[in-house]
């Protein structure tokens, strides 16, 4: 395996060496980088235990740089370094933020200095109890002052409508390296300026509790990392307490030598670790190809498996069409709709008002990773007092025609639909998807204007989406005379499509705004920029809704479940890990944690006064166009 380790400065850099060659590695020569004469780099190379030929049969490849101090140094490094890489046909594997760091909660006791190994002064398993020298590995990279200070306090740039602050780490690497190295595993939070106050370390921590220790490049690896969609880990070794600045405190030698016998401890264990974690060749990434998100499936029961691939040659690998996902998105759905056929073959009959209290309650969501993620506690037991759910996983446009019919009792739905359904369903104030930055794109295969798609045909998912009505609105102001044919396509084969140009332009949702460059597509509009713009307000994507018919105790009852839900998520995100992964099997890990960092926020666990104010302003002005019908008064009061 080839692995990129990125330091900040020399002294970090040649601590991770050492601990790489102690654990057998040979070379070790400090050379420039091919490409980015102004980076140099050392090469090691583990060799396999017995192999014959150790020059070609690594273990371990790794390359480590000390990119410079602060996140834009890290990124320009790590960036260069991935960019040379890719273009000489050998790209990483893994990339990995190394260094010392500051840590929070640190116990006053002071280890021995000068002790190699990993773990070296920890003296507990939690952030309570974190010692000098302690090795933490980062289960989330958090950018902790990105943003803007507001009258009301700081505001991150995802709470102002754009970009991110997030990046979570492979859960399964961070737990094996974890065990590897002794480490305790936390958010580790990248700063521009280090702390140097307790106010300051109170505040980071109110914002952040489950920070465990503070950095100042991880963000900045984590951003080029996931740009080249390689997966990416942070590992700090603890020289000093967040806080009160103290130089005097601080054991930088005691944190080296921990780092050292990490590396050493890693090195050992890493190539076991992603070979047993790897998964099975896709032949589209092998050609460069576009990664795929969730598979868009029928609805089903049974747990999800993967399915075939055709590949056309040298375009984007293309997933075939069932007969449910070809089916168009007519309102209603024409009784023919295979769609139809195969949803109510496995649904069980309406329920006599709300049905039996004791029963599992049916619910429809997608096998995409906000909404396992979000349902993992309840859908298995973990959520006190929740009732018990019988799950049917189906994309949103087929749970939106399930609504439609008032089928099952809970449903992921798209806010669009809602006109059509709150005479029998009512809308749950949690659970669902609404946010900043994370509108529908409408893309193009090259360079466009709005007015370019006049006439033209636009690929959409669904005539009954979220994304089609924002797509319409945005539209009617900015398409002059309008759009030609809006065709039907299920997700997967809407970027295939643009790229081959049968269609002039495609609306995608999720997590294609991560992955649409894989197919040298252009962004031509994001329909939540212009929401936002124009609105001021979030935008509604997913609604999670239930039987109006279960009565008022009950429903309140599924607000608290579906809450309690997706805060045990955030408290324990690898909880959730094997449900999010087997259901999204054919999505990058990357990709995955990005889909549910951009989805799952706090609108997730409380619509609140913003999030019914959006949901209000969405369909309010779609009925004012004439797109939905008018909301009966009281449609959307709370449970």
């Amino acid at each position: 395996m080839r692995a990129l380790i990125v330091t900040a400065v020399p002294a970090e850099r040649d601590a991770v060496v050492r601990g790489i060659r102690d654990a057998g590695a040979f070379e070790g020569v400090e050379r420039a980088l091919p490409g980015a004469p102004g980076y140099t780099r050392h090469r090691l190379a583990l060799p396999v235990t017995g192999a014959s030929d150790a020059l070609t049969l690594d273990a371990l490849d790794a390359d480590v740089l000390a990119a410079g101090v602060g996140p834009a140094a890290s990124a320009a490094a790590t960036g260069s370094a991935l960019a040379t890489a890719t273009a000489g046909g050998l790209p990483y594997d893994l990339v990995v933020s190394a260094g010392i760091g500051g840590g929070f909660g640190v116990a006053p006791a002071v280890p021995p200095t000068g002790t190699g190994t990993a773990g070296a002064g920890r003296a507990s398993s939690g952030p309570a109890g974190l010692a000098l020298a302690a090795v933490v590995v980062a289960d989330a990279i958090v950018a902790a002052d990105l943003g803007a200070e507001t009258p009301d306090g700081f505001a991150a740039v995802t709470d102002l409508g754009f970009g991110t602050i997030r990046h979570l780490p492979p859960a399964h690497l961070v737990r094996a390296v974890a065990e590897a190295t002794g480490g305790v595993r936390g958010t580790v939070l990248t700063v521009s300026t280090v702390t140097g106050s307790a106010e300051r370390a109170a505040e980071l921590m109110a914002h952040h509790p489950g920070a465990v220790a503070e950095a100042m490049e991880g963000f900045g690896v984590a951003e080029a990392a996931t740009a080249y969609g390689v997966p990416v880990l942070e590992i700090r070794t603890v020289s000093n307490a967040v806080g009160p600045r103290d130089r005097a405190a601080w054991r930088i030698d005691a944190a080296l030598a921990a780092l050292t016998g990490a590396f050493d401890a890693l090195a050992r264990a890493l190539p076991r670790v992603m070979a047993e974690n790897s998964a099975p060749t896709d032949p589209a990434r092998e050609q460069r190809g576009p990664r795929r998100r969730c598979t868009r499936r029928p609805p089903t029961r049974r747990p999800a498996t993967g399915r075939p691939e055709s590949q056309t040659s040298p375009g984007p690998a293309k997933t075939p069409r069932s007969p449910a996902e070809g089916a168009t998105a007519d309102h209603p759905p024409r009784e023919e709709d295979p769609e139809m056929t195969e949803s109510a073959e496995l649904s069980d009959p309406a329920p006599d008002a709300g049905g039996s209290d004791d029963r599992p309650l049916r619910i429809a969501y997608s096998p995409c990773p906000n909404d396992t993620f979000v349902f993992d506690a309840w859908a298995h037991g973990r959520v006190p007092g929740a009732p018990a759910l019988d799950v049917t996983f189906a994309d949103i446009d087929v749970t939106n025609g399930m609504a439609e019919r008032g089928e099952l009792d809970v449903l992921k739905v798209s806010y669009a639909v809602l006109p059509w359904v709150l005479d029998e369903y009512v809308l749950l104030p949690c659970g669902g998807a609404l946010g900043r930055g994370c509108g529908p794109l409408v893309l193009t295969s090259g360079p466009a204007d709005a007015a370019d798609l006049a006439g033209r045909t636009v690929a959409v998912p669904s005539e009954r989406s979220t994304a089609y009505l924002l797509f319409r609105l945005w539209a009617a102001t900015e398409v002059p005379g309008g759009v030609g044919e809006v065709k039907v396509l299920p997700f997967y084969e809407i970027m295939p499509a643009v790229w081959a140009g049968t269609v002039d332009a495609g609306l995608l949702i999720h997590e294609a705004r991560f992955t649409y460059q894989d197919y040298g597509l252009h962004c031509l509009a994001d329909m939540g920029e212009h929401w936002e713009a124009t609105t001021g307000l979030p935008i509604p994507l997913g609604a999670i809704i239930a039987r109006r018919a279960l009565g008022a105790e009950r429903l309140r009852e599924l607000a608290d479940a579906a809450r309690a839900s997706v805060r045990m998520a955030w408290d324990d995100p690898l909880a959730s890990r094997p449900y999010v992964l087997e259901h999204a099997q054919e999505m990058d890990p990357a990709v995955a944690d990005q889909h549910i960092g951009l989805y799952v926020n706090e609108f997730t666990a409380d619509l609140g006064e913003d999030g019914y104010a959006a949901v209000r302003g969405l369909l309010t002005r779609a009925a004012a166009e004439g797109l939905v019908p008018a909301l009966a008064p009281g449609a959307l009061d709370v449970v």
